[in-house]
């Protein structure tokens, strides 16, 4: 192949999921239990050279786990140093997508490959199939020049997400991903792409080979502060507190919360209502502005589950959990930093 040839090769990546589903003998869904290509074929899918098929896990998505993840990263980085291919396209469970599609964002910077993650939530034997239209959808804009430069992305019910923003938002229906406060990037119609360019996105990292535990902590009312060290002393090396309005949570949290912190444990902080900026808005017991006093970070515009990905990756690299980690900044991939806080 020469340097005038255009990219046209698009790598599929099965991991599985609803997607993927065969009926089982009581009738239910074995999710995940259809190779790749067997998909493909029910689909009827043409698979010719412009496509290649790797089926990397057979398994619903809630049993895709943090080795999973850093495998699937290596496969889109050799699949991307190859000058035929234009884009990665990954299929697997809905349940987990809005993750596997964040921590590619976080960890991937691939200038001249487009990402584009993909499901179903119907099975692929359903009448009304979203499975087919997905992943053609799919395929069509990770080969678009639009997908480029835009870190991953999800396609789905013909819309294209950005990867920072999106969000599973119905446990059924075939619009079942959302950007909340955002909207989609784009849309696919046919062959046709149509994409608004991405706002900045957050420091590219470059994760290590393991991926340390970080635990949520859902915040609601008179919610106890006893998970708090349960998960420290559990052995969470990191915590993300997901947290009511615009970063508040209940004043007996604000101890605990010292403690850990004083131990060099690091904290995020995010908001339950996903959409808006966290803020410093409020002086009271358990206001993000006290939060923030005793060292936490604010995440802005990002779940929870995105932010517990992204500081996994970040401590996995040894970098300092701070605001210009957690949050978009104009800049490209950063090295390796100081270490991160550990507990001694």
């Amino acid at each position: 192949m020469t340097g005038s040839e255009p990219r046209s090769k698009v790598v599929i990546f099965s991991l599985g999921g609803t997607i993927s589903s065969v009926r089982s003998s009581s009738g239910k869904a074995l999710s995940g239990a259809m190779p790749g290509e067997d998909l493909f074929r029910q689909l009827n899918i043409p698979i010719d050279s412009s496509v290649e098929i790797k089926t990397l896990s057979q398994k619903p998505s809630n049993a895709i786990t943090a080795e999973d993840l850093l495998s699937l990263r290596r496969h889109c980085i050799a699949a991307a140093a190859r000058p035929e291919v234009a884009g990665i396209v990954v299929s697997q469970g809905t349940d987990t997508l809005e993750d596997t599609v964040y921590f590619l964002d976080t960890c991937l910077d691939l200038q001249d490959t487009g990402v584009i993650v993909t499901g179903a939530q119907r099975v692929p034997y359903a009448p009304g199939s979203d499975a087919g239209p997905n992943l053609r959808d799919a395929i069509t804009v990770a080969r678009s020049a639009p997908a480029r430069r835009q870190g991953a992305l999800v396609v789905f019910n013909e819309e294209i997400h950005a990867g920072d923003a999106v969000l599973k938002t119905s446990s059924f229906q075939l619009g079942g991903f959302t950007s909340p406060g955002y909207g989609p990037l784009g849309y696919v119609d046919g062959d046709i792409v149509r994409m608004r360019q991405r706002a900045p996105r957050a420091p590219v990292i470059e994760p290590g080979n393991t991926l340390p535990r970080v635990d949520i902590l859902t915040v609601s009312l008179a919610a106890h502060p006893a998970v708090i060290e349960a998960c420290v002393n559990s052995g969470a090396r990191g915590l993300v507190l997901d947290a009511v309005g615009r970063g508040h949570v209940p004043p007996d949290w604000m101890e605990d919360l010292a403690a850990v912190a004083k131990e060099g444990i690091p904290i995020a902080v995010t908001s339950s209502t996903h959409s808006g900026r966290l803020a410093e808005a409020y002086e009271y017991t358990g206001s993000l502005a006290e939060i923030a006093q005793i060292g936490a970070v604010a995440a802005h515009n990002i779940s929870a589950r995105k932010a517990r990905l992204r500081m996994m990756c970040a401590l996995s690299a040894g970098q300092t959990i701070d605001s210009q980690i957690m949050n978009p900044v104009e800049q490209g991939p950063l090295p390796i930093g100081s270490p991160a806080g550990k507990r001694s």
